[in-house]
């Protein structure tokens, strides 16, 4: 296949953001939204959806069981030309051996270093130090281990993060950055503050950010906090916080942009993933980034994007205060990592890329689209 893509029939499978609003969930719908755009058709598999629900979306929605052979006979019915999961290893192996021996390439999307991790075991991400969160961590493990199978019938791989490629035997493999729209609805608050964003469980680690708040209290800053609760072991702790730390519940995207567009900069203390949607978030509103534990491809430091503390609380917490002592410093900062947004995680630009990937898979197979 040569010149302008003819008109491809995608089927995404993840969950979706109007349904479980997190980052690959966010990406899948921009992705969907860039094809439609580009004359392709698409449907889009909503693992755990809500069946009648008006999903309000220029693509189509199929409401599907979170099981393995219920996610394979919907994609089957459908009878995509190329189906692009981003779904993690969640009923991976199972629903993919199906789908391929249909006829039906694979493109797997990897949204996590755990998804090309044959045995991943990381009990922090879990809980506190103890026997229930490593009896959870290896369950965890077992399963992703079992669930790897699926890439001896993946066609091709694409990561958001280049330190994510060349972990499985899959012969295509591309780095394809995450995208972000960067509309904003207002906000406001009476003080200076930091923002932190991410959906709230463990591996997202919303304590340091309650600590580095209850250690900075003397700056005048407040530490703004948002996302859902999804680990209620933190309820607690989110309403027993130091007087200036808030948390203000889950927010869409574009109020998050709003809140990014008016705070000092963003704080992250996730473990590390694949790319944190929020990251692009902030730089596209000339905001830049301290990150705990977590520096992507490493270009946090390699363009300086923000400060990376390399897992150390008291570099973070120094880190911190260095940035709401010296604005100008973390204006400057912002300033240079909205150029580098702008030209690096461009929809358009991304969605082409992805595109000319479907494309040579579907050459590679000998295949054509109508």
């Amino acid at each position: 296949m040569t010149g302008t893509p003819c008109c491809l029939r995608v089927a995404i499978v993840n969950q979706h953001p109007a349904d479980m609003l997190g980052g690959s969930e966010i990406q899948c719908d921009i992705i969907a939204r860039g094809l439609i755009e580009r004359g392709h058709q698409v449907d889009y598999l909503a693992v755990g959806g809500q069946s009648g629900r008006d999903y309000q979306v220029p693509y189509g929605i199929h409401p599907v069981a979170r099981r393995a052979d219920a996610i394979a006979d919907q994609v089957l019915l459908l009878k995509p030309d190329i189906l692009y999961w981003r779904f993690n290893k969640h009923c991976f192996a199972r629903s993919v051996a199906r789908i391929r021996r249909a006829g039906i390439p694979v493109v797997f999307s990897v949204s996590h270093v755990r998804d090309v991790t044959r045995f991943f075991f990381q009990p922090q991400a879990w809980g506190p130090p103890g026997w229930k969160s490593m009896r959870r961590a290896f369950k965890e493990g077992w399963r992703l281990y079992r669930e790897h199978a699926g890439f001896a019938h993946v066609d091709a791989l694409v990561s958001n993060n280049p330190d994510n490629l060349g972990h499985v035997k899959v012969r295509l493999q591309e780095y394809i950055p995450n995208s972000m729209l960067d509309q904003v609805r207002p906000f406001s608050w009476p003080r200076p503050y930091c923002l932190w964003v991410a959906n709230i469980k463990n591996r997202k680690q919303p304590e340091k950010y309650v600590e580095l708040a209850r250690r900075l209290r003397d700056t005048g800053v407040d530490f703004l906090m948002v996302g859902r609760l999804q680990s209620r072991s933190y309820a607690t702790l989110l309403e027993q916080g130091p007087e200036n730390f808030h948390y203000l519940g889950e927010r869409d995207l574009f109020e998050v942009n709003g809140m990014l567009a008016g705070a000092l900069f963003l704080v992250h203390t996730c473990l590390p993933e694949g790319f944190s949607n929020n990251f692009i978030q902030a730089w596209l509103q000339s905001r830049t980034v301290v990150s705990l534990a977590f520096d992507p491809g490493g270009i946090l430091v390699e363009k300086n994007l923000g400060i990376y503390a390399h897992g150390n609380m008291e570099a973070f917490v120094a880190a911190v205060r260095e940035l709401i002592e010296d604005p100008a410093k973390a204006r400057r900062l912002g300033n240079e990592a909205r150029v580098y947004a702008q030209s690096s995680f461009s929809p358009a630009a991304n969605v082409a890329r992805l595109e000319q990937l479907f494309m040579k898979v579907l050459d590679r197979e000998g295949m054509s689209c109508n």
